[in-house]
């Protein structure tokens, strides 16, 4: 059996297909069925300030070109998938190469017991590309350890020990400087699944040899010294001009560095022990962050070696010699594919924004060598027509059957695309973000304080049974369904059953505070959910003049149309979404608002972002912008509701000098008032003046030591004389209540 082979198969055709599940229907499910037959070896996804900015319409060409090639993956897979062997080959028609079955003809083998098998497998302990490839195979593929922790027996645990063992023998040295990309990838995957005070990569202790922490520590140590050695030394030839410059050597030095060095600038905090230079035990010194301008200088140096076909040099051969017969000697020579999916994968995508024409260039090689080749099963010995199964894909220029499309290549293609979208996509949302001054929650993750301190407001009565809270209807339709697509950045995703993309809030023209303002609460749901911000009012749609609006409007949600996973608030943009039945109504008005209708429905199908519309006009809009299919929810932003006063009494009992059974005997007090006058003037008190209201009542509890219904009589009935919400805005208010749509 071919372990390399496979273990890259298990790692990236899986994340290949479940990105495009929505696409590709039920060619392979990771975690499910999975059959494989004797003779057959799976394909294999690779997991391994030159101009201005591009513009904005550049890279949306780029995204398009990319997105095309993306289409077609699933389609172009399935030629390499064999019925009866029912499995995948790296070329249709091949005959089975020796060792390469895993199991008998036609059984179903689970994703779990091929990882059992790969552990039982025979893999030889010299192989420096096979053995870190099959750890990292077995870390990232068996997260929950259902398989190395549940369903070791004897004969795993012995090979897991020597697979941890010879990945540590082959760490680089400080006296012959000697570094392998694999190899660091495999020890930062083991820290990186190694949590506080638990055992290495999360692995069964019988497993793991011993003091094999602080080996791994020290190895990645080396790592980073030997490729910050080794990088440096390129760039020195390079700038000299010499001849030993190799770009391949350069850019595996680079990810060598940066994927080690990361990982151990994050452990830096952590006080980790490893080995020093005598072999003792010592706290292990601090690695700073990988420098980012010596990253950027080596990836311009690696771009600038760049061929105008899009490829880049050979580069020095990963084997000078084979041992044995049959294999092509282009198998030596890094496919450049590769090399950039993998760059793509282990920096910003920032990094790239001065090489998004090398980027360019490359996919234009990727679009012009695509191949289609038939496996011949019948031949007319007449016509000397042949007849077979038809293939698509792509060849590494460097093999000897020069045209012949094999899935090695093609999944690396095809890896190196999925990737190169990722980083496009990414500086499009950015410089989209930057244009309409947005804010980024992103990098920071889910941050709850924001939304705990949002005070809640009722959708309805909230005397009856069946009131929802607004809180509550967002949680339940936005961040619950969402929650799954967080995990999986970019991905196609999508979210839970029962998720909204839209919503327009809407209420009176009552100051209601910065508790439940409506810009407020869009923000603390991006912070909540870890998504980004942005708010496009009026001004934006008039940047280029009352004549330009509707030219304005296609240009606005074309860039907001490439925002992922952002919260979008238009805020009071009733002017170009008015009532187009409305009598008078200049013709202007009527061609602005079908503009918007157009804009909104796109934005609203995308479905990459969520996004809010706020109003104070709900009945000035024109029908056909609220319904359901262009915004999912219509929801009444009110003032804070019942609880959210007793928010405010508790926030301003801080300060009072009592005990703590005073405060709460004051606060259920309260409740139970609120409950009796709710109706009547309570709940139209605005953000203000329920401050207003609850800090009086507090003077009270500090003054009498308690607080009885008299006295909180006598405070409301003082300032409901001198109100905001009264006559007309309160029978509106009144009215709007019920117009809520879930």
């Amino acid at each position: 059996m071919r372990v390399a082979t496979l273990s890259l198969s298990l790692q990236l055709v899986g994340a290949f297909l479940l990105r495009n599940k929505s696409q590709q229907g039920s060619l392979l499910v990771p975690d499910g069925p999975l059959r494989l037959s004797r003779g057959t070896t799976m394909i294999a996804l690779s997991s391994s300030s030159k101009e201005e900015h591009a513009t904005f319409e550049t890279n949306k060409r780029i995204e398009s070109r990319l997105k095309k090639i993306e289409r077609e993956g699933p389609g172009l897979l399935t030629g390499y998938y064999e019925p009866h062997l029912a499995s995948f080959s790296v070329r249709p028609g091949a005959p089975p190469a020796d060792g390469d079955d895993l199991s008998d003809s036609g059984s179903v083998v689970q994703v779990r017991t091929i990882l059992a098998e790969l552990l039982k497998s025979e893999w030889r302990e010299d192989d420096l590309f096979q053995v870190p490839l099959l750890l990292n195979t077995l870390l990232t593929i068996d997260k929950r350890r259902e398989v190395l922790n549940d369903s070791m027996d004897d004969v795993m645990s012995s090979s897991l020990k020597r697979l941890v063992e010879a990945t540590l023998q082959a760490r680089p040295q400080r006296r012959n400087g000697n570094y392998q990309f694999l190899i660091a990838d495999a020890l930062a995957t083991l820290m990186e699944f190694t949590p506080a005070y638990e055992t290495l990569g999360n692995l069964p202790s019988r497993s793991i040899p011993a003091d094999a922490e602080k080996d791994v520590l020290l190895a990645l140590t080396r790592c980073v010294e030997v490729s910050f050695n080794e990088l440096c030394r390129q760039l020195a030839y390079r700038s000299a001009g010499e001849t030993k410059f190799d770009s391949t050597r350069l850019a595996y030095a680079l990810l060598t560095y940066v994927r080690a060095g990361t990982v151990m600038s994050n452990l830096g905090s952590a006080g980790r022990e490893s080995h020093n230079g005598d072999g003792e035990v010592d706290k292990s010194t601090a690695i700073s962050e990988p420098n980012r301008k010596l990253i950027a200088a080596a990836l311009a140096a690696f771009f600038d070696e760049q061929n105008q076909d899009g490829m880049f040099p050979q580069g020095e051969p990963i084997f000078k010699s084979f041992r044995r017969s049959g294999r092509d000697v282009g198998n030596a020579f890094i496919f450049a594919v590769d090399t950039v999916q993998t760059l793509l994968r282990l920096l910003e995508p920032e990094y790239f924004r001065p090489h998004l024409d090398g980027l360019d260039k490359l996919l234009g090689w990727i679009e012009t060598h695509k191949v289609k080749e038939v496996i011949a099963d019948y031949c007319d010995t007449e016509t000397q027509q042949c007849f077979g199964k038809p293939i698509t894909g792509w060849a590494s220029p460097h093999m000897s059957q020069s045209g012949s499309p094999t899935a090695w290549a093609s999944s690396q293609v095809l890896a190196c695309v999925f990737r190169m979208q990722e980083t496009v996509q990414q500086l499009l949302h950015d410089d989209v973000l930057q244009e309409f001054n947005g804010v980024s929650h992103s990098h920071e993750g889910t941050q709850m304080v924001s939304w705990d301190r949002l005070l809640d407001t009722d959708l309805g009565d909230p005397l009856k049974d069946e009131c929802r809270t607004l809180k509550s209807v967002l949680n339940e339709r936005m961040i619950v369904p969402f929650s799954g697509v967080l995990e999986v950045p970019g991905s196609c995703s999508v979210p839970n059953f029962g998720s909204a993309y839209s919503a327009i809030l809407f209420g009176p023209p009552v100051k209601c505070g910065p508790g439940t303002a409506k810009t407020t609460i869009c923000e603390s749901l991006a912070q909540r959910m870890g998504w980004d911000f942005v708010c496009i009012d009026t001004a934006v749609f008039l940047e280029d003049g009352l004549q330009n609006v509707a030219s304005r409007i296609r240009y606005v949600f074309e860039r907001l149309e490439s925002l992922n996973q952002c919260v979008i608030l238009f805020d009071e943009i009733e002017e170009f979404c008015l009532d187009r039945e409305t009598p008078g109504l200049a013709m202007e008005s009527r061609l602005l608002t079908t503009s918007m209708l157009t804009a909104i429905n796109d934005l609203r199908r995308a479905k990459k972002s969520i996004f809010f519309l706020a109003t104070n006009r709900l009945r000035a809009f024109d029908s056909a912008i609220i319904r359901p299919g262009r915004f999912d929810m219509q929801l009444f932003v009110g003032t804070p509701n019942l609880e959210s006063r007793v928010v405010q009494l508790r926030s301003q009992l801080e300060s009072v000098v009592a005990s703590q059974e005073v405060k709460d005997e004051a606060v259920n007090a309260f409740r139970t008032y609120l409950q009796s006058v709710w109706s009547k003037d309570v709940m139209f008190f605005n953000y203000l003046e329920g401050i207003q209201f609850a800090s009086a009542c507090a003077d009270s509890v500090a003054t009498h030591g308690e607080l009885s219904e008299d006295r909180m009589e006598a405070i409301l009935k003082a300032q409901a004389s001198v109100m905001t919400v009264r006559g007309q805005v309160r029978e509106e208010y009144i009215a709007s209540m019920g117009l809520s749509r879930l």
